[in-house]
Order: structure tokens, then C-alpha cells, then sequence
């Protein structure tokens, strides 16, 4: 685990099956494998867990704080899904098309004909103002530069292994650097809470949505709740969408045949008009696609819980207080659950294909699964479909190496980037609707 952490965790499947139990520093952990291992774990009663999340992932609270749902259990957790929930219904998502396009185009327009471009490093700049100004509106898209700066500070620092990294809040230390980084975002986004509520009006954005909610006894999010709120979406959004956006580019131009599938359904189905929200949806092919990105590239690796009883599975019993973990990465890769995994197959998800298995429950789990299913699945989904349309029918790329590598625990970035030569960009033929602002 210290060395190949991917290598590592497929050798300890194949060697142990099921279920492995190991330590490392004093710590031990039982590590699950495979569909039924993810639905013990994600198919979880909200009410009364078996497994709780908060001992495991916090080892993001330096970047989410600890108010954020994804590092909530319980009646906390299910409060602040409930508040957060409306803030991404189906009628808002709708209305976010216009900014994705625009924002896209702003990052093709920078991109020079004959020049070499970090597709990665651009998408995940992409992304990131996508979701600032989707989510959390015009004024906070100021400081995109500076949120995206302090952030990256943060993230790098929860994305080295959790068995080398240094939890005290020392000088000089990475945990002190991820801290003060997080501090100077939460600075910006107090600032803005307090204008809002000094300011109300309906922007229609997630943070109006964050501010307004309420549950039916009345109760509304805290200030603090609101604040990590905001930065956990935002850093959601900034690593493991962009990551999801970058092993994209990757996985298109290096299968010329599936992108030329792709660039036929989205000039059949968009043409060149604007995209909408009805284009992204229709759009069954990319869909397709963007599952097996997902399945071969997901940014997840492994992630975990803690038993809070004992529990059986497959003749083992895990005993309360166990930090339990399972693979996305491992699960997605078994030859039992995808015939041929490491081949790249979109038509492995097409219904209608004569040689289609109904995927096995939580086989399928880059979002996570259960009442702990990714929030913001959805949008992430939607700005992937829209990417990925407006890359094929604008431009003309081609890879500038061979191959990429992964790297990264906590999310698995493309290591170095994914190098692209640009040969022609397109310029959108109605660019006052490709800058409709949201």
C-alpha cells in the first residue's frame, strides 16, 4: 500500500479474496471486496448504522471542515442531506447548461491551433469556475483564482496516502499549510454569506438554496453548516469531477473509434445549435461513455467506514470499533462482475446490445450508493455530458504522449497531466447564447 496502492489492492483481492485484514502503524483494517462487500457496506440503515463514516473520512476536515455532510453520521447527516438536498432538484440542474457551455468555451478560446495544452490542468480550471458560479453565483466567481490556489493546497495534502501523512497541527507541516489554505477560503465564503443575508434575494443558485431551506420542524442550516457546505461541494467538484473530466479527455482521444462514435451522436443530436439541457439527455451514447470513464477512471479508489457491532460477512466476523474499507477501483476491475474489464466498452451499458448483462447491484459505484449516494451525482453527470459534447464538436485534438498514469489515493488524478496537441478550435456559432450567463 505504501508503494503501487493500485497494484497493491488488486494483489490483495486476488490473493485474499473477499475479505483482508491487515495493519499498518499500530492500526488495523478489514479490507472487503466486490459487490456484496459495497452493499454491506453502502445499503446501510440511516436510522439505525451498522457503519458509521465520520472516524474514516476525517481525514478530509481539513479541507471540508467539520460540519460537512460527507463527514456527518447520523441525525446530523440525515438533517443536513434534507436541508442540502433541494439545492439540487431536477428543475435547478436544468438552468445550469447555459454557464457549463460558456465556461467551456472560455477555456476552448485560450487554446492556440499547433500549441500543446495540460487538458487536465484545464479542465480542472474549467470545473472548478463551473461549479463557483453554478453553485454559489457571480460574486464568489471573483475569487475563483485564489479559491482554486488555496484549495489545491488542501487537496494535495489529503490525496497522499493516509498511512504517510502527519495529522498535527505543527509549523512547517503539510496539515498546518491545508488549514491555513481552508481558513482563507472560509474568510471568502463568510464574506459572502453575510452580504447574502444582509442582501436576500432569490439568485436561484445553491447557496440561496443553502441560506432558505428548511426542514419541516423549521430547523436551517448554522452559518458554519452553510460554510462547509459550500467549500465541501466546491472541493467535490474541483477533484473528483475535474479528475472524472480529465481521465475523459484521456480515454476519448486514445480510442479514435469510441470518439468518433461520440462526435456522431452529439452532431446528430445538437447539431450546431446551443446545447440544452434536452441535448445532454438524448445524448444516450455519451451517456454510455461517461459509465465507462467512470468505471475504468473513477476518481474514488477506496474509502471507508467504521463498525460501530459486530458484523458478519462471508464467514468473518468484523468486530465493532473495525475501520472497514472497499475499492471502487477494485470492484470495476473483477472479471465476475465485467467480462473483460480492462477493455474500455461503452456498449457494455447499451440495453439493447445483444451480449448486455444487467450490471449486479453496487458493481457500478463512482458516486457511492445508499442514503450516502454522491449529493451532487447529477450535476456532476451533467457538466461531464456537456464537456465532453462541446470537446467533440469543436475541436480537433490529438494526444501528445502515449499514455497517462494514475496517481493519488484519496482521488486518482492523471499523473503529469494529460498532454494534448491542439490542432483547430471552432468558435460556436452563436456565441451570444453560448454566453448566456445563469
Amino acid at each position: 500500500m505504501l508503494g503501487d496502492p493500485y497494484q497493491a489492492l488488486l494483489e490483495l483481492n486476488e490473493r485474499y479474496g473477499e475479505v483482508c485484514k491487515f495493519g499498518v502503524a499500530g492500526q488495523h483494517y478489514v479490507m472487503l471486496f466486490g459487490a456484496e462487500a459495497n452493499r454491506l457496506l453502502l445499503d446501510d440503515s440511516p436510522k439505525r448504522p451498522r457503519f458509521l463514516s465520520r472516524d474514516v473520512l476525517s481525514l478530509l476536515i481539513p479541507v471540508v471542515g467539520s460540519c460537512a455532510m460527507v463527514v456527518s453520521d447520523g441525525h446530523e447527516h440525515r438533517r443536513r442531506r434534507s436541508l442540502v438536498q433541494p439545492a439540487f432538484a431536477y428543475r435547478r440542474l436544468q438552468r445550469y447548461v447555459p454557464t457549463m457551455t460558456a465556461e467551456v468555451e472560455r477555456m476552448l478560446s485560450a487554446w492556440e491551433p499547433g500549441s500543446t495544452v495540460d487538458a487536465f490542468a484545464a479542465v480542472r480550471s474549467c470545473i472548478r469556475r463551473i461549479a463557483i458560479r453554478c453553485l454559489f453565483g457571480e460574486r464568489l466567481q471573483e475569487h475563483t483564482d485564489v479559491i482554486g490556489r488555496e484549495l489545491e493546497t488542501a487537496l494535495h495534502y489529503i490525496n497522499r496516502s493516509p498511512f504517510l501523512r502527519f495529522d498535527h497541527d505543527l509549523p512547517g507541516t503539510g496539515y498546518r499549510k491545508a488549514v491555513a489554505a481552508r481558513k482563507r477560503v472560509d474568510d471568502l465564503v463568510r464574506a459572502e454569506i453575510d452580504q447574502r443575508r444582509a442582501e436576500p434575494q432569490d439568485r436561484g443558485d445553491v447557496l440561496e438554496a443553502l441560506l432558505t431551506s428548511c426542514t419541516h420542524s423549521g430547523e436551517r442550516l448554522s452559518d458554519l453548516e452553510v460554510r462547509d457546505q459550500v467549500i465541501s461541494l466546491i472541493a467535490s467538484g474541483y477533484d473528483s469531477s475535474s479528475s472524472a473530466a480529465g481521465w475523459a479527455v484521456y480515454a476519448l482521444l486514445s480510442r479514435p473509434e469510441v470518439y468518433a462514435r461520440v462526435r456522431a451522436e452529439v452532431a446528430r443530436v445538437a447539431g450546431d445549435e446551443p446545447l440544452t439541457h434536452a441535448h445532454l439527455e438524448a445524448m444516450d451514447y455519451v451517456g454510455w461513455t461517461i459509465k465507462e470513464i467512470l468505471r475504468l477512471h473513477t476518481p474514488g479508489v477506496l474509502t471507508g467506514r467504521t463498525a460501530v457491532e459486530d458484523v458478519e460477512f462471508a464467514g468473518h466476523t468484523i468486530p465493532a470499533g473495525t475501520k472497514v474499507l472497499y475499492s471502487q477501483y477494485v470492484t470495476h476491475r473483477m472479471p465476475s462482475l465485467f467480462p473483460d474489464p480492462l477493455e474500455f466498452r461503452p456498449e457494455r451499458w447499451d440495453p439493447s446490445a445483444p451480449d448486455y448483462r444487467e450490471p449486479v447491484p453496487y458493481s457500478w459505484v463512482p458516486f457511492g450508493g445508499g442514503y450516502r449516494h454522491c449529493i451532487g451525482f447529477t450535476f456532476a453527470e451533467l457538466e461531464l455530458r456537456a464537456l465532453i459534447a462541446e470537446l467533440a464538436r469543436r475541436t480537433e485534438l490529438t494526444l501528445a504522449v502515449d499514455s497517462v498514469a494514475p496517481v493519488g489515493v484519496a482521488t486518482m488524478w492523471p499523473k503529469g497531466g494529460v498532454p494534448v496537441t491542439v490542432g483547430s478550435v471552432h468558435p460556436p456559432r452563436s456565441r451570444d447564447l453560448a454566453a448566456e450567463p445563469a
